[in-house]
């Protein structure tokens, strides 16, 4: 079975795929890759950045490893036409990116992290504490707007695209997590999660391997 995955950002990202490659092998999945930003200069890809702090922001990298900021509402055209793109090619699309996407459309089955990471949090305990690390400060507003059932969350802020794991140990020196910890990008990679789970001791949920995992039940 092929499957196709969209990144928000420029594809390959050899990023993501070191980690979820091997689960997707393992189920007798290749994969195909297609990103919102391909083939876009760097004063294009400038202009799909937000305006304004009112803007739904999404964090990416570019295939220099550059980190850069994005509006939702200009992005999701781009992703829609990856989906297009891929949909007469794959039997199944995963999408790279835990923001919320209502408006996406596809003739495939379209697997989205951010519903998989709510469902999932939902189905372990309507009632669970979380914490959440997400890539930026300035995507609270819309981060709590998504976890609005979860009264008294933590919030963390801190880029996997830019943060050491010093700066990891240093951010979450003196947490006290609560009862589940939410790695809200697809951008944490497994080795993040292994050292966030040594230093917060908590249970943790890590979408990139969660979105691999979906896909290759469904898929066998």
């Amino acid at each position: 079975m092929k499957v196709g995955l969209i990144t928000i950002g420029q594809s390959p990202r050899t990023d993501i795929t070191k980690d979820i490659g091997p689960i997707l092998q393992r189920a007798g999945i290749d994969y195909i890759e297609c990103g919102a930003l391909d083939n876009l200069s760097r004063v294009e890809i400038d202009s799909l950045g937000p305006e304004s702090d009112k803007d739904y922001i999404l964090v990416t990298k570019l295939l220099d490893g550059t980190e850069v900021k994005l509006s939702r509402s200009k992005i999701v055209e781009r992703i829609q036409e990856c989906i297009s793109k891929l949909e007469n090619q794959v039997e199944i699309i995963g999408l790279l990116c835990t923001g919320e996407f209502p408006e996406l459309k596809s003739k495939r089955l379209l697997i989205e992290p951010s519903i998989l990471l709510t469902k999932v949090v939902e189905a372990l305990s309507p009632d669970i504490s979380i914490t959440i690390l997400i890539p930026s400060a300035d995507q609270e507003r819309e981060l709590r707007e998504k976890w609005k059932d979860r009264e008294g969350m933590i919030v963390i802020p801190i880029s996997p695209y830019t943060s050491t794991p010093s700066d990891f140990r240093k951010r979450l020196k003196g947490v006290t997590a609560d009862q589940l910890v939410v790695m809200d990008c697809i951008g944490y990679t497994l080795e993040m999660k292994r050292l966030v789970k040594n230093i917060l001791k908590r249970p943790i949920i890590l979408p990139r391997t969660l979105l691999a995992s979906v896909i290759s039940e469904v898929a066998e």
